[in-house]
């Protein structure tokens, strides 16, 4: 199982708060930087694209009189910008395993993302969810 870290220095992913209390073009922006970043740091670093499932552990350096956010807070623009970069298969279920978010304090605010591979991703789940299910032929909704 191979794992591979990504080390961010001074930045943090946007937060979900920051997402839904803005309008749409700059929450477009927020998470545009943030898949920007994450594809630099990754081609920098080496990090392979994903060829199957992994789990995303995330380490949130917070920097002096800074407060952390929720733990869940980071994920969305982070899952986000991690399938954009290629560094996941899909940020769904199927395609990724959430680890812990932890938090500790440094001199300056920096964010570690760990990859580890996990094995193939269940294409065919992926495919049975995209397909329409509880459709009949027809393309009519089914009773359950």
């Amino acid at each position: 199982m191979a794992t591979h870290v990504l080390t961010i220095p001074d930045w943090h992913p946007a937060r979900l708060n920051q997402l839904l209390t803005q309008h749409w073009r700059p929450r477009y922006r927020l998470k545009r930087a943030d898949a920007a970043l994450v594809a630099t740091y990754a081609h920098l670093t080496g990090i392979p694209p994903a060829t199957g499932r992994r789990r995303v552990l995330l380490r949130i350096t917070l920097g002096p009189r800074q407060r952390a956010g929720d733990p869940d807070a980071y994920w969305k623009s982070l899952l986000d910008a991690l399938k954009a970069a290629r560094l996941l298969v899909d940020d769904n279920r199927q395609g990724v395993e959430l680890g812990p978010v932890t938090f500790d304090r440094g001199p300056a605010r920096a964010t570690a993302i760990t990859l580890e591979n996990l094995g193939p991703a269940d294409r065919a789940a992926h495919h049975r969810s995209r397909r329409g299910a509880g459709r009949a032929a027809s393309g009519r909704w089914q009773a359950s």
